[in-house]
């Protein structure tokens, strides 16, 4: 049976008027969900509220707290979108060449995640946001960065079943630390001066972030 949830929605000129949306559960909590993923796509974490994804989604202001509970737990299941969004990109890596090939292809997909989804980005390394404990997100986050953490280990002549026994763990954060400083820096325009043309973003992917990444994986070079 379905869910019927009154709202007030805005006319073409301006004006309140009663409107009813009818959903089933699982549809309601996917149209929640689509509609936070909006807000942030358009207007960043700081322009997202409960009420402004209610009202997108054309339901009362109390329906997302009824199915998710606080903001965070419906910010949660936007960041587990974002960690399957980024295993995506990184599987789009090429799988061929050196390792240090490899790590270079992994970063560029992981920047370039993050410039197409920053909303997604930025929120799904939000401790204070988020629901970090879910077992959910801890898997999702996980399986994301499993292939960081494999072309490190053959970058450095081993194994990550190998380098984990030894709670070798320094190559892989420096492989994810890289590329997410990386990441962040680009949306914050800290590149700005160094890309020129009439489209900087291909610029910046074409050529600058190329070159930043064989400065850090250069060939012929293993990490410790």
């Amino acid at each position: 049976m379905g869910n019927k949830l009154n709202t007030v929605k805005m006319s073409t000129d301006g004006s309140a008027h009663n409107a009813e949306r009818t959903y089933h559960h699982g549809e309601l909590r996917a149209a929640l969900i689509a509609a936070t993923d909006a807000i942030l796509r358009e207007r960043g974490i700081e322009g997202f509220s409960l009420r402004e994804a209610a009202r997108r989604a054309g339901v009362s202001p109390a329906a997302p707290a009824h199915h998710f509970g606080k903001a965070s737990g419906l910010l949660t299941e936007v960041a587990l979108l974002g960690y399957a969004d980024l295993r995506s990109y990184l599987q789009r890596a090429d799988p061929n060449g050196s390792p240090a090939a490899r790590l270079r292809s992994l970063a560029r997909e992981y920047v370039l995640f993050a410039l197409d989804h920053p909303g997604r980005f930025r929120l799904m390394f939000r401790k204070d946001l988020i629901h970090r404990d879910d077992p959910r997100y801890r898997e999702a986050s996980h399986t994301a960065l499993t292939c960081f953490a494999d072309a490190a280990a053959a970058h450095a002549g081993t194994t990550r079943e190998a380098m984990f026994a030894r709670q070798a763990f320094g190559p892989v954060l420096a492989v994810w630390s890289t590329a997410h400083g990386i990441a962040h820096l680009a949306l914050e325009d800290k590149f700005a001066a160094l890309v020129h043309g009439p489209d900087p973003r291909r610029d910046f992917t074409d050529r600058l972030l190329p070159d930043l990444l064989l400065a850090q994986w250069p060939e012929g070079q293993s990490l410790p």
